[in-house]
């Protein structure tokens, strides 16, 4: 060891040997000694001031929205595109999910995972075809029907398709050919509607065992090139609303097997449309236990921001088709949803931050940070 090093060491030293003998005193007392493992398990019913974050990337949080401790209350591990399905029939949660033997190559495998809804266990597997589509998490890719019994997995390889499940068998049951049409939204006691590319909207019904037992196609009324629909839609009493990139409400009746369009509604004034306000997010637009829809909106909106966060959230009565309120967001916020409590919060995916506001009042009550948000994120308020 040359001088220097042993000079630089002594000193160093010296250095430790009086800060602690000078600060010995304030050293903190140590901490009890924890059992290791403790294991705790969550309450058989969520409460309703609880909603499922998913980051659609590495997981699922399931957060506490009412709570200013702002607590993460349980996690769940994803990969690709993970989307969420929450049983309230069962005690279970069910991920769809990709991964690859070599990380981001190699041998890929599609899967739903079935949770414990108490302790966050794996309980089951499906393994699916390799054909989930992979397009970031979105409404429409994994879906209930007929009483939560069979799940339905949207497949796209650029062929589209639909992989039905039987959830508590833990099986395949089908593949259903939907060739131009994307997406699955509940139709029926056991079927499913999607959005063709010919503007129309496909229904088809499926017998007690997965397999097609009948279909039927709207008239065109998606009008692509012009004012097409948001996919992401809210529903209030069997009937599905979805915004159009121009301002524009389309509902169409679910509750039979055969989707019926119903006729459509403008959600901005003449002088509205004139400034550019449209919807716009990922996550847009929602409901209430009041049978209310919540949209966000943008203004100066033009070709390209349909993606972008909205500024305010407008609230309109569909049965009246009329506004009742606009709620002026602190931060632009790119997804919505309201829990379902007695008093529901309205949740506001704003950033780095999920924010809390009164939809009474627009007030903010509170904001939970979203550690390591990389991307945009679905809100599913516990039920």
């Amino acid at each position: 060891m040359t001088q220097f090093s042993t000079r630089m060491l002594t000193g160093l030293t010296a250095m430790i040997v009086v800060s602690g003998g000078s600060r010995g005193a304030d050293f903190p007392q140590p901490l009890a000694a924890e059992t290791v493992p403790n294991v705790a398990t969550l309450p058989a019913k969520y409460p309703t001031s609880w909603a499922f974050v998913n980051y659609s990337s590495d997981r699922i949080e399931i957060r506490d929205v009412g709570s200013d401790t702002r607590a993460v209350e349980g996690q769940l591990p994803t990969r690709d595109s993970t989307t969420l399905l929450v049983a309230s029939e069962r005690p279970e949660i069910y991920t769809a999910d990709t991964v690859w033997s070599r990380g981001v190559r190699g041998t890929r495998t599609d899967f739903i995972t079935v949770y414990d809804s108490a302790t966050l266990n794996a309980i089951g597997e499906i393994v699916l075809p390799t054909k989930r589509g992979l397009m970031t998490a979105m409404q429409g890719m994994f879906t209930f029907t007929d009483h939560e019994r069979l799940a339905l997995v949207f497949n796209f390889t650029p062929a589209s398709s639909v992989t039905v499940v039987d959830l508590p068998k833990r099986k395949v049951l089908s593949e259903v050919g939907i060739p131009g049409c994307s997406l699955t939204y509940p139709t029926g006691e056991r079927g499913f509607s999607t959005l063709c590319a010919s503007g129309t909207l496909l229904s088809v019904k499926l017998g007690a065992d997965g397999k097609v037992d009948g279909r039927s196609e709207s008239k065109a009324f998606n009008a692509l090139d012009t004012d097409p629909l948001f996919t992401a839609s809210a529903t209030v009493g069997g009937v599905r609303y979805f915004a159009t990139m121009l301002g524009h409400i389309q509902p169409i009746d679910m509750r039979g097997d055969d989707a019926v369009v119903l006729p459509g509604w403008s959600l901005v004034s003449p002088e509205e449309a004139a400034a550019n306000w449209r919807p716009s997010g990922w996550q847009l637009i929602a409901s209430d236990e009041e049978k209310l829809l919540y949209v966000l909106m943008q203004p100066n909106a033009h070709e390209g921001t349909h993606k972008d966060p909205g500024t305010e959230v407008w609230v309109f009565d569909p049965g009246a088709k009329t506004r009742i309120a606009k709620l002026r967001l602190v931060r632009p916020g790119s997804s919505i949803a309201l829990t379902h409590e007695p008093a529901p919060s309205l949740l506001v995916q704003s950033g780095t931050q999920l924010d809390v506001y009164d939809p009474k009042t627009g007030a903010l009550i509170r904001s939970l940070d979203l550690p390591g948000f990389r991307t945009r994120i679905l809100l599913e308020p516990v039920r």
